[in-house]
């Protein structure tokens, strides 16, 4: 694992580049000028000096190994369902439906934004009230930094100050609104494994953005082959002290294919012979009501809607219609599986 964040990962012509988040408050257009160019690349990037406290992230991961060391019957109270919150055992997810053979080979437990305070995110901080509250410091805190890196976006699509300027994206990305915004804690067992089969098959994100946190062991892969023929994929290593972000679903289809909604998959790491992988995932979305369609920019001309064809059924959908949608197409629900997004 490399200790050096001030270069970026490279891998043959391919960089996933790390930019000194600080630049976002003292100087914006350089910050999203950066932003906007990796994400026209290759659509990851790392964020050092982002804000987050690293002691509250280790807090975090902390707590995820604590729950998911425990015995099935003692994490699967609240088994995930249509809403996407709660458990979700070993190879119950299929990201890559087409082509896997089996369910991804990792557990996971998600909470909403609306469930922070329920018992779903108190059964995970294995009913301590002030973890819970932890927890959601946490969440907030991503959804903030969230915020701050959509306004990134903004300033580098020039959008007008008449359509809201640097703050376009803050009415669709509200914190109290109905949204598919989602913390993600993920396991990936101990386990000896194939290299060439994915643990968690090659996908897009379904929202705007996705903030990654990873800890001691790598496993993530980018496939670079959209933009450099050469490079099918490119790893993602664990860089000390860093947020990988990543360009989702939404980005793509508001800007025509300018940004680049990359897939990514994890891949067996052989020191998963003897240890558990680790991650956390918070997948920014808009509010469920906002639609995909493209958003006021000069960068973007009908004639670039051929760059996001792949995502064509999307646009006539909201952002909360296009969630729905992709995780009937992740999980097999059964009649049983309460709730609705």
């Amino acid at each position: 694992m490399p200790q050096d964040t001030s270069n970026p990962h490279t891998s043959g012509n391919v960089t996933i580049p790390v930019i000194d988040f600080s630049l976002f408050t003292s100087n914006p257009e350089e910050c999203s000028r950066l932003v906007g160019e990796a994400s026209q690349n290759i659509g990851f990037f790392y964020l050092k000096n982002h804000g987050l406290p690293q002691d509250l992230i280790d807090k975090m991961f902390d707590t995820s190994e604590g729950f998911f060391q425990r015995p099935f019957d003692a994490k699967s109270k609240h088994m995930i369902g249509r809403d996407n919150t709660g458990y979700s055992p070993m190879k119950s997810e299929t990201l890559d439906p087409e082509t896997q053979t089996q369910g991804d080979l990792k557990e996971a437990y998600n909470a909403r934004t609306w469930s922070i305070d329920s018992d779903i995110t108190l059964y995970f901080a294995q009913d301590d009230k002030e973890l819970q509250a932890r927890i959601g410091e946490f969440f907030k805190g991503l959804h903030d930094l969230a915020r701050n890196v959509m306004q990134c976006f903004a300033i580098a699509l020039q959008v007008p100050e008449t359509a809201g300027g640097r703050h376009y994206f803050d009415r669709s990305h509200q914190w109290d609104a109905k949204s598919g915004t989602t913390l993600r804690f993920l396991h990936y067992p101990q386990q000896t494994g194939d290299p060439n089969t994915p643990l968690a098959g090659s996908h897009t994100d379904y929202g705007s953005i996705t903030l990654l946190m990873q800890k001691d062991i790598a496993g993530l892969e980018v496939q670079a082959s959209r933009i450099h023929k050469n490079v099918p994929w490119v790893a993602a290593p664990v860089i000390p002290n860093t947020i990988l972000v990543n360009i989702a679903d939404h980005l793509q289809m508001w800007t025509n294919g300018l940004l680049k909604s990359t897939k990514h998959r994890v891949m067996y790491n052989p020191q998963q012979l003897h240890h558990s992988r680790y991650s956390i995932a918070c997948f920014i979305h808009a509010n469920d009501s906002t639609k995909l369609d493209p958003i006021p920019t000069p960068l973007i001309t009908q004639e670039m809607r051929a760059e996001g064809v792949e995502f064509e059924e999307g646009r006539n959908m909201t952002a909360g219609e296009y969630l729905d949608w992709r995780l009937a197409q992740t999980y097999k629900f059964d009649q049983k599986a309460g709730g609705t997004m």
